[in-house]
């Protein structure tokens, strides 16, 4: 990596951002989940109230690259942790159900301004000698952060305002260094525009890998904790479900990240999705040894978050400019539209077939982009 201090600080920047986002929302997801259980609400509105964020997601996202435009990714971010830290306490407070939809509405709509602006930024960091593994260096900070979430549970317990206040904390203290590095911080140069629909037809296979995570991360973050203890699993067990898969990909990122740059990327997305399959077929048979359950999902929950960090590696190999802001928009817009469809038929088919239904649909999502990958199709030129 280069030494150059501007290059230092935008690291820093995108990695405590990612990070603070990963601790706080690794602790909430499965905190609210188990809120809601806790409450006697059904799996299918638990997932329901999860896929609020891909709602948000899908309205806010295409004017996030007008935002880094106007702000600047700095400026973009900064707000985006302090509106996210205003929300968690909110939740706190929301007395009833059906208030959270509205609150998690606004929470999604600022994180999604930190995802565009995070992606965007290490992708104009990087270049192609180097991409794979920068992306896969925030990939680690992020899934690494992400599991510290549920041992923060372990400490603090998932009851009062305790780990609400701990999330919050953690995204205030993320914005010192964004705020340090707003000078080094990319902008859209003027005459560089572009329609967030436009470029989703340019890289179908990056795109697809954006929504095919959508719908399976926040289950897996949010309701796999809720499966857990319907096996039976006490709640703080239940959360290092989260961390077990965290586990994983900070052991897997960096050598997908590696292949990334030395082999296709296509098959290596086709590689990560069998491991999504075997993962989610092992799942009910290894749910009732707790070493083989959290094993499974070290290694396939590890092995899945390659899905996502591969795919942002082919957009950013694919576009460049203000054409690279706006298809990281479209990136995590399609994330989130997978986010919107996936939770809510997870939390379905958690009750449905309580509660190996959720594996069944984690593993067919898995094995309809698998077949994706598989049919050849040439790329469309960039206009």
């Amino acid at each position: 990596m280069s030494a150059a201090p501007g290059h230092r600080a935008s690291l820093a920047a995108i990695l405590s951002a990612c990070t603070a986002y990963g601790i706080g929302m690794g602790l909430t997801l499965p905190l609210l989940s188990l809120v809601l259980e806790r409450m006697g609400v059904t799996g299918s509105m638990n997932g329901l109230n999860l896929a609020t964020a891909g709602l948000a997601a899908l309205v806010v996202t295409p004017y996030v690259p007008h935002w880094i435009k106007v702000l600047g990714a700095a400026k973009l971010l900064a707000l985006s942790l302090a509106g996210s830290a205003v929300c968690l306490l909110v939740l706190y407070e929301v007395p009833s159900l059906w208030l959270w939809f509205p609150v998690r509405f606004v929470l999604s709509a600022a994180l999604n301004g930190l995802f565009v602006a995070t992606e965007f930024w290490i992708n104009r960091l990087a270049d192609e000698s180097n991409r794979g593994r920068y992306v896969a260096l925030y990939s680690i900070c992020l899934a690494g952060s992400f599991g510290v979430g549920p041992l923060v549970l372990q400490v603090i317990g998932t009851r009062g305002i305790a780990p609400f206040l701990a999330g919050t904390g953690m995204l205030i203290l993320a914005m010192v260094p964004v705020l340090l590095a707003r000078k080094t911080a990319p902008r859209i140069e003027e005459g560089e525009h572009g329609s967030v629909l436009s470029v989703l037809r340019f890289a179908p296979a990056a795109f697809a890998a954006a929504a095919v995570f959508g719908a399976i991360d926040a289950g897996m973050a949010g309701l796999l904790p809720v499966y857990a203890v319907r096996l039976g699993y006490s709640e703080g067990h239940a959360a290092l479900a989260v961390t077990a898969m965290a586990g994983g990909s900070i052991l897997f990122q960096y050598p997908i990240g590696w292949l990334a740059d030395h082999m296709a990327r296509r098959h290596l997305l086709a590689l990560c999705a069998l491991a999504g399959v075997l993962g989610a077929v092992v799942l009910p048979f290894a749910a009732y040894t707790p070493a083989l359950f959290y094993l499974d999902l070290f290694f396939a929950g590890g092995l899945v978050l390659g899905i996502y960090s591969v795919g942002l590696t082919l957009l950013g190999e694919r576009f460049k400019g203000a054409s690279l802001a706006t298809a990281n928009a479209g990136f995590v817009m399609a994330y989130c539209l997978g986010m919107l469809v996936g939770p809510a038929a997870e939390g379905w088919a958690l009750d449905a077939w309580d509660p190996h239904g959720l594996a069944v649909v984690f593993g067919l999502i898995c094995l309809g982009y698998l077949v994706f990958l598989l049919v050849p199709r040439a790329a469309k030129p960039l206009p």
